[in-house]
């Protein structure tokens, strides 16, 4: 990446990256992207953050990939966490789905601001804010039964 500017954006690479959090729904291949504010040396470039983040903000070059215009237009307009006592959480747009997985309940959630492909499974005890949604999805799934029952 020594061809990149001061000014310029990339994706940080998410292995070594602990987010502490309980939930999979940050853990992505790559963060970001990030703004480079600084050029600390040949194998070194700093980010610039959000400060939700808390981890040093200079990275190693081998880390950090170039932005692609047409991969920025898809993630530019993600929205970012609200912090909820202390910890951060992600508005959700809808629940797509429900399976049972060893004998709990998880829902696919979309969130707001983001594509298909980046919605999640959710175990109910992640839902605790969402007692909107999942109302609006039993009821859904309800009226689903009563028109499959309608049909036979």
């Amino acid at each position: 990446m020594g061809h990149d500017k001061v000014g310029e954006e990339a994706w940080l690479e998410a292995k070594n990256v602990n987010l502490k959090t309980k939930s999979d729904k940050l853990t992505e291949q790559c963060l970001g992207p990030f703004k480079i504010t600084e050029k600390v040396s040949d194998r070194a470039y700093q980010l610039e953050l959000p400060s939700t983040m808390r981890i040093h903000d200079v990275f190693y070059v081998g880390l950090l990939s170039k932005v692609k215009r047409n991969e920025l237009q898809a993630w530019e307009n993600h929205p970012p966490p609200i912090t909820v006592n202390g910890e951060e959480e992600y508005e959700v747009e809808g629940i797509m789905d429900s399976r049972e997985n060893k004998g709990k309940w998880e829902y696919l959630i979309k969130w707001k601001g983001y594509g298909p492909k980046e919605s999640t499974w959710e175990p109910k005890t992640n839902l605790k804010n969402m007692a909107k949604h999942l109302k609006k999805y039993e009821k859904i799934l309800r009226q689903k039964s009563l028109d499959t029952a309608k049909g036979l």
